[in-house]
């Protein structure tokens, strides 16, 4: 099941599965034709691509929620790797850290699977780099055993900057369970204006664009900064990476998770660089050191890193060469939760 969004991120949630049964491999075996199927024992969907992996639900487009559903037969074997719960593949549509799962039951199943990059499994052919920021919060505990938990890809290639030695790594799902206001943080060149909350690659997002020019679309600023995104092609910029703990951790798109409380590096060569966060609670914030960069547009300028951390709103701190950020999110301008309105944001520049 895949549901797309039929707005453009602006109501509470996209869809929501409830009270359901989702089964996936059964006893009626099908019809198997070619050699690949007669080996494995039954029809196979895709079958010039016989390992393509086998999922039961997929969470796509802004917020989706599963309720009190039930996942029945979705087991590993020789030839597909499986997962009852997984994002469509590999999707470059926007999506929400906001997306959640409670009263989850699995009978003979595996309970997440996020295959890693393989372009005969791409369903979205667009780039996958919403697929790299890929989360879903656990609200009871009832997929990964940690109420509240996070979900977050970590396919080895793609892990988020949000994980350290604190989550649990789940290597058979792809995936780390993570504790933690995470939310989610956009790098997007400098030009004072809300980031585009999808990536013009995708079909379905350049459709849910396409929408936002009707004239019955609320006037938000996510809808806002969704015609500005259509209306404003640019030329790739230089790429940037993040460091925590040590680690360097890739970003694409200019988008990642992140986890509020944590102090990361940001390492790029572009000129200009606005930070944003959006979907955390009131209060959050992430520390960034940017070397190279000396300049900041807005916030609080303070004299000291123990003034920068003691601030709780977003504020700088100049110490030669580098500059110290820290981002305080505000309250979200809708009243849903966990939305995809900006919380803070702050240009800076060498």
């Amino acid at each position: 099941m895949t549901q797309a969004a039929g707005d453009i991120g602006s109501l509470p949630f996209s869809s929501r599965l409830v009270d359901s049964l989702v089964v996936g491999e059964t006893a009626n075996i099908g019809n198997p034709r070619t050699a690949e199927e007669r080996a494995y024992g039954r029809s196979l969907p895709k079958p010039a691509i016989p390992d393509f992996p086998i999922r039961g639900y997929e969470y796509y487009d802004y917020r989706d929620d599963v309720v009190n559903t039930t996942f029945v037969n979705f087991q590993d074997n020789d030839r597909r790797k499986t997962g009852a719960l997984s994002f469509l593949l590999f999707t470059s549509a926007g999506l929400s850290t906001g997306s959640t799962i409670s009263g989850a039951q699995f009978v003979n199943a595996k309970p997440v699977y996020f295959p890693a990059f393989d372009a005969r499994f791409d369903n979205d052919n667009r780039g996958g780099n919403a697929y790299r920021t890929l989360s879903f919060r656990d609200l009871d505990g009832s997929v990964t055993g940690i109420p509240g938990s996070q979900i977050l890809l970590h396919d080895g290639e793609n892990d988020s900057v949000a994980t350290d030695d604190t989550c649990d790594i789940r290597p058979t799902w792809n995936a780390a369970v993570c504790t933690g206001d995470i939310g989610r943080l956009n790098l997007s060149d400098a030009r004072g204006e809300l980031p585009a909350a999808v990536d013009l690659e995708s079909r379905t997002a350049r459709f849910a664009l396409l929408a936002s020019l009707g004239p019955n679309a609320p006037d938000t600023p996510l809808v806002r900064a969704q015609r500005t995104a259509l209306f404003s092609r640019r030329a790739p910029q230089a790429p940037i990476s993040l460091v925590r703990g040590g680690r360097e951790f890739r970003v694409s798109g200019d988008q990642s998770t992140v986890r509020a409380g944590t102090e990361i590096q940001v390492k790029t060569e572009r000129p200009q660089v606005t930070l944003s966060l959006a979907e955390m609670d009131e209060g959050s914030w992430v520390l960034f050191e940017l070397p190279g960069f000396t300049n900041a547009a807005s916030g609080t300028e303070q004299g000291s890193m123990d003034a920068l951390r003691a601030a709780n709103a977003t504020s700088y701190f100049r110490d030669g060469d580098t500059l110290w950020v820290k981002l305080v999110a505000d309250a979200p301008l809708l009243p849903v939760i966990r939305p995809t309105d900006l919380q803070a944001s702050i240009t800076v520049s060498r």
